[in-house]
C-alpha cells in the first residue's frame, strides 16, 4: 500500500509561492532587457539594485530569513 504524504494549505502555499517567484524573476530580466533599449541608464541603475540585493541576501543568514518570512524580527536586530 503506498504512503502518501497528507497535503495541506502550507505547502501548496510555498509551492506557488516558488513558481510565481520563479515567473517573477524571469519577468525582471526581460524588463532589464526592454530597459537597455529604452533607457539605458535606468536599467543600469535597476540593475545595481539587484545586485545590491543578492549582497544582502548573502550576508544575512538562513535562519534570519525564515524569521522575516514568518514575519518575526530576525536575531541581527536584537541587539
Amino acid at each position: 500500500m503506498p504512503k502518501y504524504k497528507n497535503v495541506n494549505e502550507g505547502l501548496v502555499d510555498r509551492f506557488l509561492s516558488a513558481i510565481f517567484t520563479k515567473v517573477g524573476k524571469g519577468l525582471e530580466s526581460a524588463t532589464i532587457n526592454k530597459l537597455k533599449k529604452s533607457d539605458p541608464k535606468l536599467a543600469k541603475q535597476f540593475q545595481k539594485l539587484q545586485d545590491s540585493k543578492k549582497e544582502i541576501e548573502k550576508i544575512i543568514s538562513k535562519k534570519d530569513l525564515k524569521q522575516l518570512k514568518r514575519g518575526e524580527l530576525p536575531d541581527i536586530f536584537n541587539m
